[in-house]
C-alpha cells in the first residue's frame, strides 16, 4: 500500500514524456533498482526490463557506475540528494528521496527530468558570450596587425625583386608566406568580429564546388596515399556564398586528412537530398578521432586539437554554416574516426 501511494504521488511530479520514475533497494551491500517508468528511459536507450533487478554495474559504463554509486550511497544513508547525469546524448536532472521507516531507509525513490534543451540553451548563451569578446578583441587586433602586415609585405617583395645575393631570396619566400599566414588569421578574426558584413549569397552549382574543393586537396590527400571517394548527385543547386562555402569545405577536408593515417586509406564525401529544400554534406574518415575531452570543446575560440591551430577554423565554419541557417554535427571516437553531416537549405537570402 505505501509502494502505491509513493507512485501516485511521485508521478503527479514528473511529465511523462520527458521524465522518470525509479527506486532502488539496498541488498546485500549493493543496490539493486526494483521499479522503472516514463518514456525518458527509452529516449535515453534503455528498456524497463534491463534495469528492474539489475544494479548498476549491469547496465551502466563503470566509471558512471562507480559516479552514481556515491550518490546512492548518501540517499540511503537518508540524505536527499540531487545530481545531473547524461546518457545517450541526454542531460537529465534527478532526485534521490529515502524512505524511512523508525530512522531507518528501506527504499530510495528516485525521479529524473529531461534538461537537454536547458544544457543547450546554456551552452549556447555561453558560446555567444564568447563570441562577443572574441568578435570585439578580433576587430581591435585585425585592425592593429592588418595596416602594419601590408607595409611589411610590400617592402618584402620589393626587397626580393632588387636583392643581389640569390642565398637571400629563400628567406625573404618564408618571410612572405608567413606573412600570408598572418593575413588569413587576420581574415579570420575579421570574419568572426562581423560575419555579416562578408557573405554574398548567390546561386550556385553546388555539386560543382564539392568537386572543386576535393580536386584542390587531393594533392595533398596523394601525398599521404589517401583517396577521396565521393558520391555526388549531379547539378544540385544552392542559394550559398561561394567563397565561404568553399572555406568551410576545404578547411574539413583538409582536418580529415591530417587526421587519417598514411597509405591506402579513404575519405568519403557525399552530398545528398535530404528533402525538398534541404541538402546534406557528410565528411567521413577513419583516421585518429576526438576524445570526449577534446570533443566537447570543439567549437571554443582558440581551442584547437592541431598542436600549430589557431583554434578558430572549426569555430568559422559553424559561423558560415550558421549564416546560411545550417546545421553542423560532429560524431566522433577515438581511434575509429570522425563523421561531418551539414545540412543546409537549397533557398536563402541574407537576414
Amino acid at each position: 500500500m505505501n509502494d502505491q501511494k509513493c507512485k501516485v504521488d511521485y508521478e503527479q511530479f514528473i511529465p511523462r514524456e520527458t521524465g522518470f520514475i525509479f527506486k532502488f533497494e539496498k541488498k546485500d551491500d549493493t543496490f539493486v533498482h526494483t521499479f522503472i517508468e516514463g518514456k525518458l528511459v527509452e529516449k535515453i536507450g534503455f528498456f524497463p526490463e534491463l534495469i528492474v533487478g539489475k544494479t548498476l554495474s549491469e547496465f551502466l559504463p563503470a566509471e558512471h557506475a562507480l559516479l552514481k554509486g556515491a550518490f546512492y550511497e548518501k540517499a540511503w544513508n537518508g540524505e536527499h540528494v540531487n545530481y545531473e547525469g547524461s546518457l545517450g546524448g541526454i542531460h537529465y536532472l534527478a532526485v534521490l528521496s529515502p524512505v524511512r521507516e523508525q530512522g531507518v531507509t528501506v527504499e530510495v525513490i528516485g525521479t529524473a527530468i529531461d534538461i537537454t534543451k536547458e544544457k543547450d540553451r546554456e551552452k549556447h548563451v555561453q558560446q555567444m558570450e564568447k563570441l562577443s569578446v572574441v568578435g570585439e578583441l578580433a576587430a581591435g587586433i585585425a585592425h592593429e596587425i592588418r595596416n602594419p602586415l601590408t607595409s611589411l609585405k610590400g617592402f618584402a617583395k620589393i626587397v626580393k625583386e632588387s636583392v643581389a645575393d640569390q642565398k637571400l631570396e629563400p628567406y625573404l619566400d618564408i618571410m612572405l608566406n608567413e606573412m600570408d599566414r598572418i593575413n588569413e588569421i587576420v581574415n579570420e578574426f575579421m570574419f568572426i568580429a562581423k560575419p555579416k558584413e562578408h557573405v554574398k549569397f548567390q546561386d550556385t552549382n553546388f555539386s560543382q564546388l564539392l568537386h572543386d574543393c576535393i580536386h584542390f586537396m587531393e594533392p595533398q590527400a596523394n601525398l599521404k596515399s589517401i583517396k577521396i571517394e565521393s558520391k555526388i548527385k549531379d547539378d544540385m543547386s544552392l542559394n550559398c556564398d561561394r567563397n565561404q562555402m568553399k572555406q568551410v569545405f576545404i578547411n574539413l577536408l583538409q582536418n580529415a586528412i591530417e587526421a587519417t593515417d598514411d597509405n591506402g586509406h579513404f575519405i568519403n564525401v557525399r552530398l545528398d537530398d535530404m528533402s525538398e529544400n534541404l541538402v546534406a554534406v557528410t565528411i567521413i574518415d577513419k583516421g585518429c578521432g576526438i576524445s570526449e575531452a577534446r570533443f566537447n570543446r570543439l567549437f571554443e575560440p582558440f581551442y584547437s586539437t592541431k598542436e600549430k591551430g589557431t583554434g578558430l577554423g572549426l569555430l568559422t565554419c559553424k559561423r558560415i554554416i550558421d549564416l546560411h541557417k545550417g546545421t553542423i554535427d560532429i560524431e566522433s571516437k577515438l581511434g575509429e574516426g570522425t563523421t561531418i553531416r551539414i545540412s543546409l537549405p537549397k533557398i536563402h537570402g541574407c537576414e
